[in-house]
Order: C-alpha cells, then structure tokens, then sequence
C-alpha cells in the first residue's frame, strides 16, 4: 500500500504549483510535514486586496458561472518584487459590490441593492449595517439612476471605530462598541451608524466636502477639501451627532483640486498627509493623471497648527480606501520599508468623472528621496471598485 508522505518530492512540487486557489493549498498542506514543505510559505500581510477580474460571458442560463475567484498579494515576506505572488480565494459575498473602506481584518462592501455590510472575507461573515435608504442625504426617489449608480456615487469611504468585538457578535456577543462613520452624498457629509441600527444618523458640521477619517483617543476626526480638521461628538443617542472645527483652512497655496486629504496616526501623533496628483493637461495618455508627491504634517494640539514632518522614522504609511494607518515594518516579516508611504488609487474624482477604470495609480512614495516604485507588478482596475489595502490586527502577544 503506498504511503502518501512518501511521494517524490518532484511530483509533489509540481501538483503544489498548480494550486492556485488558496483553499487548496491548505488542504494540501494539512496532509503531512513533508507535502507543507513543497510549498513556498504563504505571502504576509500587509494585504493588497485586487479589483474583481471581469467575468467571462456564460451563455448557458441554467448554470451560471460562479464569481471569479479574488486575488490577495501580501506585501510581506515571500510578497515583495522578487517572489510577488497572487493568492486567490473564493469570495462571492463581494460579487459586483464595491468595497468603501477596510479596517482590520473586515471590508465595508456596498451591493446593487442599496445594501451596506461588513465582510471578513476570510472567514466570510457578514454583518449588516444600514442600507443607503436610510441615510438622510440621498439620491432622491425621483431620480433616474442605475443599481450600478446607486452602488457606486453616494458612499465615498467608511471607518469603523473598532473591528474587536465584530466576531463575538456573530456568536451573540455585542456590537455596539462599533461604530461606522461614513462620507457620503455630493457633498460628502457625515453620518454614523452601529450594527443593527435602523438608520444612518446624520453628524451636524459647520463645513462640509471631507475627504477622510480616522478614529483617534477614542474619537472620530475627519478632515475636509479645505484641510479643516473636525472632531465628533456622537452624542448618547438622545441628541442628534455633532462636530467642531478644531483647525483652520489651509492657506491657498498648499490646496489643490488634483489632491487628497488623509489623517493617520503616528505613534501617538496625528497626521495629515495630502497627496498631490499631476494635472491632467501635463498628462497626453492614460492614466489621466498620476501621483507625484506627498507632504506629511504633524498636528500640535495646543496651538492648533501643523508643523511638516519630513521623516517617519521607523514607521510606513499604508493609504486608500482602506483606513489610513501607520506601521512598523519590523512588525512583520520583511519586505516593506521604513519611511515609505504605500497608496492605492482612490481619486475617484478623476477616474469615475472622467469614466475610466481606476487602479492605476498604485505605488511607493519614499519621504526620503521623493521617488515612486510600484508595489504590485501586475494590472488591476476597476470603475467600481479598484484595488484596496486590508491590514489584520497584529495578535496580542
């Protein structure tokens, strides 16, 4: 009777190299040591999760085909440029939805039913959040729209306050520690929501048009076109939410309408980052436009006012979607580097205004030496929803 631990190590890389679903591949590890030898170690996180691939046309009714299967590139160990490798997993809760933010482990997706969840696509529980319906600033009954518009114009970006009690509610603990602040509406308004809730509460502002927003010392702070900075008061669910300025604008020079706005924390500190794009008349080819440099700003509370910060030391930025973090390369096991800034393609106002597919302006800012390289070698856009970052928690040691 043969023994399956015993098969030639050849045979065994060679069936191991044709796994390309990540499932697989685990199975095929759990056999024994000597089959989990024959297969490079997994990619680490930090995750670049890619766009959906298009799906090829069936034209048999009865059977549909199913979703294709998602593509994940670790940034870390085994997942830098000289072994980059996609590892695809089944996913068809994300099926044509867009995804409008990440943090931790969980994606925030929006389906063409108007439908807001939150998604672990790893072990692929869902929760619910208020649909779009329940927003107060929405696109009108009367308006003629599309699924697809609905889907994907009214939400900019999501935040979740905390992911940590996410996974006991699924197992009847409580959520309400959770809290979703969403940017929403043409001019991109604030509203909260936890899961479970009926409704999206709207957060009165003195200004409007925000850009991003972080959960920082236990409070949400967002940050408009103008770089005014904000922070929420969410109230005790009698009174309705409310923010107050807590910087001004920004003087005329620093602004621009080819920008975007983040707010990340930095050991202990609390950043804006404002991303420059080229202008599109500099550019004669497609992508209609393209990084070019980032400033970093360090936030004095007592006075209110940003000071530039030139060098993040130990730390790299990861920005998009996703929600804006700071990390320590050392953390993880190689493969990223310090004083960097990695983006994906989050200009929306360009890319969707302009009816082309984004993702294409996705790189490496080094704050050093003010150069960009590309992060992931491959092509991977979409009109709805292009490539974003998810970054698990590190485990508590």
């Amino acid at each position: 009777m043969a023994t399956w631990s015993e098969l030639p190590e050849d045979m065994l890389c060679i069936i191991g190299k044709k796994l390309d679903v990540v499932a697989d591949q685990c199975r095929f590890r759990s056999v024994c040591k000597s089959w989990n030898c024959c297969l490079p170690p997994f990619a680490q996180p930090p995750w670049l999760m890619l766009s959906e691939p298009p799906q090829l046309e069936n034209l048999n009714e009865a059977s549909p085909s199913p979703p294709p299967l998602r593509g994940f590139v670790g940034m870390g160990c085994c997942g830098g440029e000289q072994q980059q490798m996609v590892y695809e997993i089944e996913l068809p809760e994300a099926h044509q939805r867009r995804c409008v933010g990440s943090t931790g482990n969980w994606l925030i997706t929006i389906d063409l039913y108007k439908k807001v969840h939150l998604l672990n696509p790893f072990t692929r529980i869902q929760i619910d959040l208020p649909p779009q319906t329940r927003l107060k600033f929405k696109i009108p009954r009367n308006a003629v729209a599309t699924p697809e518009q609905h889907r994907d114009v009214l939400l900019r970006k999501l935040v979740v306050s905390s992911t940590s009690s996410l996974s006991k509610s699924n197992s009847g603990g409580s959520s309400k520690d959770c809290i979703v602040m969403a940017i929403h509406h043409h001019w991109r308004k604030l509203a909260i929501a936890r899961p479970g809730d009926r409704y999206w509460a709207t957060v009165y502002t003195p200004k409007n048009l925000f850009e991003d927003i972080i959960f920082y010392k236990e409070q949400f702070y967002a940050v408009n076109h103008r770089g005014i900075v904000m922070v929420c008061d969410i109230g005790d669910g009698q009174h309705s939410p409310t923010a107050s300025m807590l910087t001004q604008r920004l003087p005329q020079s620093m602004l621009s309408h080819y920008q975007v706005k983040y707010l990340v924390e930095w050991s202990g500190e609390l950043l804006m980052v404002i991303k420059t794009m080229m202008k599109k008349r500099k550019r004669k080819k497609l992508p209609l436009y393209k990084t070019e440099n980032f400033d970093v700003y360090r936030l004095d509370f007592t006075e209110r006012k940003w000071e530039e910060l030139n060098n993040l030391g130990k730390y790299c930025l990861f920005l998009g979607f996703n929600t804006s973090i700071s990390i320590l390369p050392d953390n993880y096991s190689g493969g990223l580097k310090k004083n960097c800034i990695y983006f994906t393609d989050d200009f929306t106002f360009r890319y969707r205004g302009n009816d082309i597919l984004g993702g294409s302006d996705m790189g490496v800012f080094d704050l050093e030496d003010k150069t960009i390289r590309p992060h992931y070698k491959g092509v991977s856009t979409c009109y709805y929803s292009p490539p974003l970052w998810l970054i698990p928690p590190l485990p508590m040691k």
